[in-house]
């Protein structure tokens, strides 16, 4: 698998042997360019700092985009260049940018 070769995931002692995912450095290597090293794009609708959630804000949606993409926009398909576990890691780390989800996860 390419994303382990490039160290964005590692092999963990985790329950039933799964691979752990590094979300930062998957978010570095394939998100920071158009949403920001912190998710604080300035480019409209690319920021996940402001509370605007286009595509909703669970897992589930987020997982969504980031595997199909938003035709019509920058945003492309990541299905064939991340494994499932690459997606749901960004997709719960991209949450953390924006101060309110942040704030809702720590209760």
């Amino acid at each position: 698998m390419a994303a382990a070769a490039s160290g964005l995931v590692t092999a963990a002692a985790t329950r039933g042997g799964a691979a752990e995912v590094d979300a930062a450095a998957v978010y570095k290597a394939r998100c920071a360019m158009c949403h920001g090293p912190k998710g604080d794009s300035k480019l409209p609708g690319m920021s996940f700092t402001d509370g605007v959630w286009k595509h909703g804000t669970d897992v589930k949606s987020l997982s969504a985009v980031i595997k199909d993409g938003v035709p019509g926009t920058a945003m492309l398909p990541f299905k064939s260049k991340l494994s499932d576990a690459e997606v749901e890691a960004l997709a719960k780390y991209v949450r953390a940018f924006d101060p309110k989800l942040k704030a809702a996860a720590s209760k």
